[in-house]
């Protein structure tokens, strides 16, 4: 249900990671390995061992690399160091074992890369399945640290910015190498409950200890381990030494074996749920998540009281604090995993409750794990949520339970603002991330599931109910209205929408804290908002963010006039596309110029000049209901923006009653005002013209006619136009305007019935890949086809980039 359409891609640019300023020899000093000289940007052996590792293991006397030949090749590398691993009683053999695992993935990859070496349990090693040295399979879910192997030691090391000569390392080359480690330690924290993460990098006789949590990357100064191996035997012994949560998992994550009892009662409540009703959408979404070749899981919530809630009770002692109250989930494989290292890292599960005696209880609900950032002015999303539920905000999750998990919070914050960089004017931040569950009553699916274009507006008019509600009678603004964060919820056999992801909502009557960085996600943010990163965000910017979710959709599942195969470069120039001021990145053009101008021109994307058009499923000279939406909001944007407003409308003439089921269960609603219109908006016919596809009030003054019945006919339109505008033009400043105008279009009895098309991004793609053109969309499928291709096709808003969460 939760969805924060994702930051996971990271670029160096993004990644707050320390960086090695060069000497003119690759290989530091002994007093520059334990912290004697003034301070390198990266931190030195003994901070990074005193900050992260200090334990009461002692300082290794061995070292166990002094031997290293001098390798040619990377097997090479391979073998020797997993022999000398494994044939040092440094390690603690009972705990940790060394596999080489370089060419084999992860069954369950997608990305198929596997990391070169890897720490394992013995109980869990990878073994051959095949002839030769390299035939063991990469274990993502059962790996303990990774270790990465490089010839080279300079032109391969991702943390260097110079070569030993001082010459600038290519950045192509840096990014590409970041963005393969990142790839590998990704993967990693998708198959398991980690809250931080280790890797080892071997560049030829040099390597570096990396440290990986979700507020960022911190790697030591490079050393030579053949004179100063001291170093990593001692960190691979202490390593060795820890428990599970000293190495980074999850205390409150046990991991399910699948043949353990709790599994198979899961498998057994899936199968009685299809039993039951084999179309609910919740029975589907959790059976899907009983994956066999996924990692299965019991997650603890740390229940936090709600207000009025009687205090837990205490022990005896005074100073002891109360007893925290634990509730269990049994939950399958995500049904939303956000990817990316640095960030809060959201994942979303189909989950059921377990109670103390191993049984399941209750009914499916949703559960999110994510490390929320934590700083003043933002609130844990459970507290909005109680807020919202307390005030009967319609079309909001219901809060069951939440909490922080005790213990677990970032540290690499910590480690950056002890080095004090910010006084050698570095303008990196690393953001205090603190472990967060969250479980809600409500389980929805992604808004592109929408079986008509009726339902798709009806879904965006459910949330901007939400909306209203949350900001007047909550004083809550939501401040990242995105594809992700509008679900699709059937409500008393009804399809609603849901607006979630509450995490980054304000008060707004809160005293101001200054935010470093823009709120929101990318796609969908408001020209100015974009534009202004110090800007407040406001009911006009949310209600913009609505706007560009709905033609998001409407351009991908819904008949309109772009060339089918430039759908994907319109989507990533009007959503993903944007423009720099310095080192900033600003609103693109495509979405600005919409915004300024009340149109979409569409010259860059068809064969001939044309603006965007949605059209009827059975005749495309005809436009579609939705077109009518969007000229009016575009019109309005428009006149927002400063500019003088367009005055087009267009009508459509296919009748289908297919909103009378909403309307008769939203007058049901108590908590939602009835809005009050006389009569149902009838579409209006236009005027043909010639000139550029605008309507006109009245025909041209023709030569003939005298200049008294020329001026006469120029004040008409004038007013003609004037009072056109004032009528097209909605106020987007508070929230009544743009909700009377969308329950007027939903109340039209003139909807398509049949028109939603396959996805024309992904079809696009998929026919340049083929080398086949097919037609632009296909009238009359069914909802259960559409749902499979979205599932097939599963991604619930547009392409991750560096900007997508901001």
């Amino acid at each position: 249900m939760f969805s924060n359409y994702h930051s996971s891609s990271l670029t160096t640019t993004a990644m707050p990671h320390t960086t090695q300023h060069a000497r003119s020899k690759a290989d530091p000093s002994v007093d520059e390995l334990h912290g004697e000289q003034k301070p390198a940007p990266n931190p030195s052996i003994k901070e990074f061992m005193n900050f992260f590792m200090k334990d009461y293991y002692p300082e290794s006397k061995e070292n166990i690399f002094a031997d290293a030949p001098t390798f040619s090749t990377e097997p090479a590398m391979y073998k020797w160091i997993t022999d000398t691993i494994n044939g040092s009683d440094v390690i603690n053999s009972k705990s940790l074992v060394c596999a080489s695992t370089p060419y084999k993935s992860d069954r369950n990859d997608a990305t198929h890369q596997a990391v070169d070496l890897g720490l394992y349990s013995p109980e869990f090693r990878p073994i051959n399945e095949g002839d030769g040295e390299y035939s063991r399979r990469m274990n993502l879910s059962r790996i303990e640290l990774s270790i990465d192997c490089k010839v080279d030691p300079t032109n391969q090391d991702p943390f260097d910015e110079m070569t030993d000569d001082l010459q600038p390392l290519a950045a192509d080359g840096k990014d590409a190498l970041c963005d393969e480690i990142l790839t590998y330690v990704e993967t990693v924290l998708m198959h398991q409950h980690r809250t931080f993460y280790y890797m080892i990098l071997f560049l030829g006789h040099y390597a570096r200890i990396v440290r990986f949590d979700h507020s960022g990357v911190h790697s030591t100064v490079k050393f030579n381990y053949k004179t100063h191996g001291v170093i990593l035997t001692t960190f691979l012994s202490r390593f060795s030494h820890y428990n599970a949560a000293n190495r980074g998992h999850d205390p409150t994550a046990t991991r399910l074996e699948h043949r353990g009892s709790l599994v198979a009662k899961m498998r057994k409540l899936g199968q009685a749920k299809a039993a039951a009703d084999p179309d609910d959408h919740v029975q589907k979404m959790f059976n899907d998540s009983l994956d066999d070749a996924w990692p299965w899981y019991k997650l603890d919530v740390h229940v936090q009281p709600k207000s009025g809630d009687p205090e837990p009770p205490r022990s005896r002692l005074r100073s002891s604090r109360p007893t925290r109250v634990t509730r269990s989930f049994v939950v399958g494989k995500p049904h939303f995993d956000a990817g990316g290292v640095v960030g809060r890292g959201t994942r979303g599960y189909v989950a059921v409750e377990v109670d103390t005696t191993g049984e399941l209880v209750g009914r499916f609900v949703y559960l999110k794990d994510t490390w929320r950032v934590d700083r003043p002015g933002i609130e844990q999303e459970g507290c909005v949520l109680e807020t919202l539920n307390h005030n009967e905000v319609p079309f909001v999750p219901t809060l069951i339970c939440h909490g922080d998990l005790e213990g677990q919070v970032t540290r690499s914050q910590d480690a950056w603002a002890k080095r004090e960089v910010k006084k050698r004017g570095s303008k990196r931040t690393f953001k205090k991330h603190q472990h967060y569950r969250l479980v809600v009553a409500e389980v929805g699916k992604p808004l592109e599931h929408f079986a008509t274009g009726a339902r798709l507006v009806i879904a965006i008019y459910c949330c901007i109910l939400a909306h209203q509600a949350a900001y007047e009678r909550a004083g809550i603004i939501h401040r990242d209205i995105s594809s992700g964060n509008i679900l699709l919820y059937k409500e008393n056999g009804v399809w609603v929408g849901l607006l979630n992801d509450w995490e980054l909502s304000k008060r707004v009557n809160a005293p101001a804290v200054r935010q470093p960085d823009r709120t929101g996600t990318w796609q969908f943010m408001s020209a100015k908002a974009l534009n202004n990163p110090d800007k407040e965000i406001t009911v006009e910017d949310e209600l913009e963010a609505f706007f560009h979710v709905l033609l998001y959709h409407a351009v991908r599942f819904l008949p309109h006039n772009i060339e089918h195969d430039s759908v994907p470069k319109f989507l990533e120039d009007y959503f993903d596309g944007c423009s720099t001021k310095g080192e900033e990145y600003r609103c693109g053009m495509a979405k600005l110029s919409a915004m300024e101008n009340g149109s979409i021109n569409l010259s860059t994307y068809n064969t001939t000049p044309a603006t965007l058009k949605f059209l009827h499923p059975e005749d495309q000279n005809k436009t579609h209901v939705l077109d009518s939406i969007i000229s009016r909001l575009l019109l309005s944007f428009k006149e927002a923006y400063a500019r003088d407003p367009d005055t087009r409308e267009q009508g459509v003439t296919q009748a289908a009653d297919i909103t009378s089921d909403f309307l008769t269960a939203l007058g049901a609603k108590s908590n939602v005002p009835k809005p009050t219109v006389a009569a149902p908006v009838t579409p209006q016919k236009p005027v043909k013209s010639k000139g550029k596809g605008k309507s006109r009030a009245s025909p041209k003054p023709s030569r003939r006619r005298g200049r008294k019945a020329a001026a006469v006919a120029s004040t008409t339109n004038a007013a003609a136009t004037s009072s056109s505008a004032a009528e097209g033009a909605i106020s987007l400043k508070e929230h009544g305007p743009l909700v009377d105008f969308f329950y007027q279009y939903i109340r039209r009895t003139d909807w398509p019935l049949n028109d939603k098309c396959e996805d024309l991004r992904a079809k696009a793609v998929k026919a340049a890949a083929t080398g086949h053109q097919e037609a632009a969309f296909n009238p009359g499928r069914s909802e259960s086809t559409s749902r499979k291709r979205a599932l097939e096709n599963a991604q619930p808003a547009p392409g991750a980039s560096k900007r997508s969460k901001v």
